[in-house]
C-alpha cells in the first residue's frame, strides 16, 4: 500500500476517538464552570443552581421631590390685579392724607397751647391787679371808716338843731351813713330838728336799711 493511503487511513481511525475526547473535555470545563473557577487556589462561585434561601430585593425608596424654593425676583407688580393695585394706591393716598391731618391738628393744638398760655399769663397778671385793688380798696375803707367815725362824732357833740340843720343839706347817701352810725338817742334829738319832709324821708329809709340787714342776716344765720 503506498504510503500516502496508509497515512490518509490512519487519519480516519483517529477522528472518532478526537471526536469523542473533545465532548469529554466539554463536558468537564461545563462542570468546571458550574462549580467555580479556581484561582490560585481559591475557587470563585460563578452560579448555583439553588438558592438556600430567597433574596429579598431591597426596598425602593420613592424619590423625594425637591422643596419649593422661594422665589427671590417677587415683583408686586405681577401679583396683583389691577383693582388690587387701585386699593393699594387708595389706601397709600388716604394714608398720606390722615398724616397731613394730624400734622394740621398737632400744629393748631400747639398754637391752642401757646394761646392758653398767655391766656393764663394775663389771667395771673389780672388777679394780681385785683388783688392790689382790692387791698387798696380795703385801705381805703378803713381810711374812710376811719374818718367818718371822726365826723360822727363831731355830729353827735353838737347842739341837734344845729347838727340837723348841716345834715339836712347833705346828699342823702352821705346822709344815712352819718346817721347809722350814731346812738340812737343822738339821732333821735337830730331828726326832731330837721324839716318834716326831710325827717321823713330818712326815718323811712333808715327803718328800710334796717329791714335789710335783718333780713340778710337771718338767711345767712339758717
Amino acid at each position: 500500500m503506498p504510503r500516502l493511503a496508509r497515512k490518509f487511513f490512519r487519519t480516519i481511525r483517529l477522528l472518532p476517538v478526537l471526536v469523542v475526547a473533545a465532548g469529554l473535555l466539554l463536558t468537564v470545563r461545563a462542570g468546571e464552570f458550574a462549580g467555580g473557577i479556581e484561582i490560585g487556589g481559591t475557587t470563585v462561585a460563578l452560579a448555583e443552581t439553588k438558592s438556600e434561601a430567597p433574596v429579598k430585593a431591597a426596598p425602593v425608596q420613592a424619590a423625594r421631590a425637591p422643596e419649593p424654593k422661594e422665589d427671590d425676583s417677587f415683583d408686586p407688580v405681577t401679583r396683583f390685579t389691577d383693582e388690587e393695585l387701585d386699593l393699594l394706591q387708595d389706601l397709600a393716598k388716604r394714608r398720606q392724607e390722615l398724616i397731613a391731618r394730624e400734622d394740621e391738628i398737632d400744629a393748631r393744638n400747639r398754637l391752642l397751647d401757646a394761646a392758653e398760655a398767655r391766656i393764663d399769663t394775663r389771667i395771673a397778671e389780672l388777679q394780681e391787679i385785683r388783688t392790689t385793688i382790692e387791698a387798696l380798696v380795703r385801705q381805703y375803707d378803713k381810711q374812710e371808716q376811719a374818718e367818718l367815725e371822726s365826723v360822727v362824732k363831731i355830729y353827735e357833740t353838737m347842739k341837734p338843731k344845729d347838727a340837723a340843720r348841716i345834715l339836712g343839706e347833705l346828699e342823702l347817701e352821705t346822709l344815712l351813713g352819718i346817721m347809722e352810725r350814731m346812738k340812737e338817742r343822738k339821732t333821735a334829738p337830730i331828726l326832731a330838728a330837721m324839716q318834716p319832709a326831710r325827717a321823713r324821708e330818712v326815718t323811712e329809709e333808715l327803718a328800710r336799711r334796717k329791714t335789710v340787714d335783718l333780713t340778710s342776716a337771718r338767711a345767712a344765720g339758717g
